[in-house]
């Protein structure tokens, strides 16, 4: 094989260029530009926001829950009477502003039994007021009847 390379004479020259132009490419392009990504606040945010490993119950966490229950009874027409569920609820602060919240909402229409629907709501607060509605973002809502519950 290296006898068909040294037949031609510019083989081992352009071997070499092609060698050096990668190690030029790669310390003066590739390496900076993944240096400049990194050291962004693209993989950061503001420590003060950093999330938990396990279930939190605090100010943030609560006021989390309350804007999932409006975002769950946005899906629900006005005529509808949802009962939220103010106990027995699992809360998650995730980091930078998330939170993920397991709850539920006993649902009554007129003429019907009620029903008991779980939620999984994640919800980003994007800044300001933590009690101000638009400063929250629903992330993803999942709603499954459960059970129904006992009538009135």
């Amino acid at each position: 094989m290296f006898e068909k390379l040294a037949r031609n004479k510019y083989s081992l020259v352009l071997l070499a260029v092609y060698i050096v132009a990668l190690y030029v490419l790669l310390n003066k392009a590739i390496v900076p530009l993944v240096v400049d990504v990194l050291d962004s606040e693209v993989f950061t945010g503001d420590p003060s926001q950093s999330g938990q490993v396990t279930e939190v119950h605090d100010d943030r966490t609560a006021m989390a829950l309350l804007q999932c229950n409006r975002f769950v009874g946005e899906k629900f027409n006005e005529d509808v009477n949802l009962s939220f569920a103010t106990t027995g609820y699992q809360s998650w602060d995730i980091g930078f502003g998330r939170f993920l919240i397991k709850s539920f909402v006993d649902v009554a229409e007129p003429g019907q039994p009620t029903v008991r629907k779980n939620y999984v709501c994640e919800i980003v607060h994007t800044g300001g007021d933590l009690a101000e509605q638009d400063n929250w973002e629903l992330k993803g809502l999942a709603l499954n009847d459960v059970k129904v519950a006992a009538g009135p």
